[in-house]
């Protein structure tokens, strides 16, 4: 019966995602899927870190790249993680190459989790391809990119 209570998922197509970017602010999109062990991991590292982000200018957005008929199972591990208030979305994207294409990052070969900052004007400041290693290292590129 919770899954009630979450806003449906959004399932956007790839070309979407350059749209997420480059509307005056930085922005920080986190990648992410229910079946990746690493991002269950993750999330309750960065949990704290990703809900402070908007108080301090900085948009966010948690894109799962689950089958869009997963779309329910992953608003409940949004919530599970009690990142059910950030912005969240589902990208209809079965193929790494086009989603990274649409990022900027040639280097991304759709290893989960994966996180990008942009600046406001929406260039690219920082990938972070699997784990974010040193959460400090996050609050940099967002510092970097708020300039």
């Amino acid at each position: 019966m919770p899954a009630l209570l979450l806003a449906a998922l959004l399932v956007k197509p790839i070309g979407e995602v350059p749209r997420l970017v480059g509307h005056g602010k930085p922005v920080v999109l986190h990648f992410w899927a229910t079946w990746c062990e690493a991002c269950r991991d993750e999330f309750p590292a960065l949990r704290s870190r990703l809900l402070k982000l908007p108080s301090r200018g900085v948009a966010v957005e948690l894109i799962s790249i689950d089958a869009p008929a997963d779309g329910e199972r992953a608003e409940q591990m949004l919530a599970g993680y009690g990142l059910a208030p950030l912005p969240a979305l589902l990208l209809d994207a079965p193929d790494p190459a086009p989603v990274a294409a649409a990022v900027g990052d040639k280097k991304w070969d759709g290893t989960l989790p994966a996180t990008f900052v942009f600046d406001a004007r929406g260039k690219l400041v920082r990938s972070f391809l699997g784990r974010i290693g040193r959460r400090a290292e996050l609050d940099a590129a967002v510092r970097s990119a708020s300039r």
